[in-house]
């Protein structure tokens, strides 16, 4: 392949490292006339081009001083946005919608499963991750999973939610739980109308849905078939299980606990209470591996996430319990590159931008795993490593397949070990693991919270209870995600009690000369990352507003073994929304990408929600992509 390295002549793909100017600040200020959007204009675009002044939004422009939101769902949105107007901070509106989104959302991200999430707490000024994946059962290990496979009873992962939300209402909020708890509560009992998505969702999970007696009722109350929009959608079990723990915090609070022991207690009611052992005793009835020990011993923690700069932006991700590492390697790379030289959205652009992706894909595949089992290879994480892999990059070719691994030890683009090939199996596949994950690439939805004293709230819920069993008596379930881990153990991400797998699930933080910034997260499996990073430099490269960036058409590499899985299915694929321009697409033909259409615009091109703060005057911005049904206030 060929080196982009001190190449004669310096193509359009230039690194900054050759002797490119470097700039001072933010890629954003060029003249008007040499600006954005004299480079997208000749789009042929059926959505609105950027434009600074451009007035005809998809939607309107959301803006606040005091606080602003946005989340998967109009009434997650309003349960936060109801917080805020009463005085509640970021992290008391957060976790109320997060709460009431996960009620709205059980077959994309429903009560319980993971939830990565991220905060910037101004009384404390730092960034800050809560461990949003839980662990796996102490009888996961890789030699039962070799031997049964992955199964939606298998794949059972111990909750990770109640803890995240408890945690932060613990340590920032100012709410109890039962307040935190109200529209959540009041959204299970009184019911929600059935949705356009959702509708999509049941039915297209049908046959795993009735998989399980209980999952059946729930979702069927009409019959199967019968559901309709705006029928109204109740889940009084859930509703149960909230007053359960509403109970033990009043309890607490009666004894003379002060509010932290109620919420606490809140919390333990649910990892060691009846829930619990309701859960006990359905997956022993299942044949399952999950057992109440694993609930009552789980417990997360608070620590410093990932950071890398990125023209004097800090953005910060998850552990590799997360996905977040990608974009850690993902920056690093981009940053030896002069973006703007490209184009916005040219062959250029969207080749060299896929490539990176890859690349960092490629990485994370081998070494990123929970932190706890598998520690990153020292160098990783480095720019001057990042520098190394870019040197695989061939400007006028794609790879036509994952890239190999490097080797972060040694400084070496190119492992030893690396194999030159993913489209085949690198073992011998257990029975039932094959795409496991793959009904796992939709079911999530996020959450951006931003308040006037500068706190973000930025989380990212999964793991839906369409295919995946439900607890009966409780309206609630366990989220598969344990199909998530590999079983091939020389990756780092391979199957082992009490570890954390790599989940596809990422929200990401971004700070400004020590100051808030942006919060953003999306659903969308593998391509969550891949969507963030590209409206974030929609935003910091091309100067795009929040609603703008979310709004221009996108591109999405599948060109990797999806996360779980040891096989490349898609070899060279990216898919492009229409709205890119057919000779673009054609242009990457040339260059070796099997390019795939994915519609003018499509909801697998993710969805993410952002909130947004100008560093000049502190105004806040909240947008929620078009692709999905999301919703955003202010005030």
């Amino acid at each position: 392949m060929k080196h982009l390295v001190c190449l004669a002549p310096i193509t359009a793909l230039s690194l900054i490292a050759c002797g490119a100017p470097e700039r001072a600040g933010p890629e954003v200020d060029a003249p008007p006339e040499e600006g954005v959007f004299a480079t997208i204009a000749p789009f042929g675009s059926y959505g609105h081009v950027h434009d600074a002044d451009n007035i005809e939004a998809m939607r309107p422009r959301v803006m606040g001083t005091h606080g602003v939101i946005s989340s998967g769902h109009y009434l997650a949105t309003q349960a936060g946005y109801e917080v805020l107007r009463a005085g509640g901070n970021a992290f008391d509106a957060g976790v109320a919608a997060g709460m009431a989104l996960k009620v709205l959302k059980m077959d994309y991200a429903g009560w319980t499963g993971v939830a990565p999430l991220l905060v910037y707490s101004a009384a404390e000024d730092r960034v800050l991750a809560r461990v949003g994946a839980g662990t796996s059962p102490a009888l996961a290990t890789l030699d039962y999973f070799l031997e049964h496979g992955k199964s939606p009873i298998n794949n059972a992962l111990i909750p990770a939610d109640v803890d995240v939300w408890l945690a932060a209402l613990d340590r920032f909020g100012t709410l109890s739980f039962s307040e935190a708890a109200a529209s959540a509560l009041r959204i299970a009992e009184e019911g929600y109308h059935l949705y356009k998505m959702q509708k999509r969702m049941i039915e297209d999970h049908q046959n795993g849905i009735l998989a399980f007696p209980y999952n059946r009722d729930f979702w069927f109350p009409n019959g199967v078939g019968n559901q309709q929009l705006g029928d109204l959608m109740v889940n009084a079990d859930l509703g149960r299980l909230i007053r359960y723990l509403i109970d033990a915090e009043e309890q607490a609070l009666a004894a003379g606990g002060s509010r932290s022991d109620g919420i606490r207690a809140a919390r333990d009611a649910f990892y060691k209470g009846e829930p619990a052992r309701a859960v006990d005793r359905f997956f022993r009835e299942q044949e399952g591996i999950v057992r109440y020990q694993d609930l009552a011993e789980y417990e997360s923690r608070w620590e410093e996430p990932l950071v890398t700069g990125f023209h004097g932006y800090d953005v910060h991700a998850g552990a590799g319990w997360s996905q977040g590492p990608r974009i850690i390697l993902m920056l690093n790379m981009l940053e030896n590159f002069d973006l703007r030289a490209l184009g916005y959205n040219t062959p250029e652009y969207i080749h060299l931008v896929s490539q990176v992706i890859n690349l960092a894909i490629a990485d994370a595949h081998r070494y990123v795993a929970d932190p706890d089992f598998a520690p990153p290879p020292e160098n990783l994480y480095g720019k001057a490593y990042a520098r190394e892999r870019i040197g695989l990059i061939d400007d006028t070719r794609a790879f036509p397949d994952m890239p190999p691994w490097g080797d972060p030890e040694r400084m070496a683009a190119v492992a030893d070990d690396a194999p030159t090939s993913f489209t085949a199996p690198m073992t011998t596949r257990a029975p039932g693991d094959a795409d496991a994950d793959r009904a796992l690439s939709s079911d999530t939805s996020s959450l951006n919270v931003m308040d006037r004293e500068g706190n973000v709230f930025s989380l990212t819920e999964s793991d839906g209870h369409t295919s995946t069993p439900m607890i009966p008596g409780w309206g609630f379930g366990l989220g598969g995600r344990m199909g998530q881990f590999n079983l091939d153990p020389g990756l780092a991400n391979v199957m082992a009690p009490g570890k954390r797998p790599r989940n596809t699930n990422s929200p990401l933080l971004v700070m400004k000369d020590g100051q808030p910034f942006m919060g953003l997260s999306t659903p969308g499996g593998d391509q969550q990352l891949q969507s963030l990073l590209q409206v974030f430099l929609n935003v910091v490269v091309w100067g795009m507003s929040p609603e703008q960036a979310l709004d221009q058409p996108r591109f999405g590499s599948y060109n990797f073994p999806g996360t779980g899985s040891e096989v490349n299915d898609n070899p060279a694929a990216i898919n492009l929304e229409d709205r890119i321009p057919a000779a673009t697409a054609q242009a990457l033909r040339a260059m070796g990408h099997d390019v795939r259409s994915w519609g003018l615009w499509n909801w697998r091109a993710c969805a993410p929600t952002v909130t947004w703060r100008d560093p000049a005057t502190g105004l806040m911005v909240a947008a929620g992509d078009v692709r999905r049904e999301t919703a955003s206030l202010g005030f």
